[in-house]
């Protein structure tokens, strides 16, 4: 793979989200909706169809990239900072 020639290649890349990871953005945002508090990551892979370890990365991901947030790692405390814009 060729490198690219300019440095905001590399930034966009880590600012943008996976397939997967929206899919999870989505399914968090569409609980917290519906039931009105944050669910657990079991209830999440439930969702998702999907093992817990999974759903654990990609919301740790979320959280690095900013669109997540949770306190201390204490179960039901999951928030959605900003949603997904593909113009990004």
């Amino acid at each position: 793979m060729k490198y690219p020639l300019y440095v905001g290649y590399w930034e966009k890349k880590m600012l943008g989200i996976s397939t997967k990871q929206k899919m999870v953005l989505e399914c968090l945002s569409w609980f917290i909706e519906e039931h009105g508090y944050s669910p657990t990551y079991r209830e999440l892979a439930k969702e998702l169809n999907s093992d817990v370890n999974s759903v654990y990365k990609k919301v740790t991901i979320l959280i690095d990239k900013g669109y997540v947030s949770c306190k201390n790692g204490k179960i039901r405390t999951l928030k959605v900072i900003k949603q997904y814009d593909e113009r990004e």
